[in-house]
């Protein structure tokens, strides 16, 4: 059993819905943030060294190869003068808040 278990046989389905709501939020966050880098006339290029980060790893951003980090998204919202709700439908910025929250708490106790 703790092997199964330890293979992540026994997930709950609240685990896989809260992935599917995070992802769901890193997706809205990605097109809002093209969007908004489009509206300022950045290229990625740009956009990556206001940020202060390599040109590919704001594109690995934009394009889902690469999780955004909270510390990341508060960075960016600075850098383009948006506020976090901007990036998010409504509904989703309480979950990406509660994800963000345990995804910190979860760094600090590593």
């Amino acid at each position: 059993m703790g092997i199964a278990k330890g293979d992540g046989l026994f997930a709950s389905r609240p685990q896989v819905q809260v992935m599917r709501q995070s992802d769901d939020a890193q997706a809205c966050i990605r097109l809002a943030l093209r969007q908004r880098r489009h509206t300022l006339g950045l290229t990625q290029e740009e956009a990556a060294g206001i940020l202060g980060m390599s040109r590919m790893t704001y594109h690995r951003i934009e394009t889902a190869t690469r999780r955004i980090r909270f510390s990341e998204l508060a960075a960016i919202c600075a850098a383009f003068n948006c506020q976090i709700g901007e990036l998010l439908p409504d509904g989703q910025l309480a979950n990406a808040y509660a994800n963000a929250a345990k995804a910190i708490l979860g760094e600090a106790s590593a």
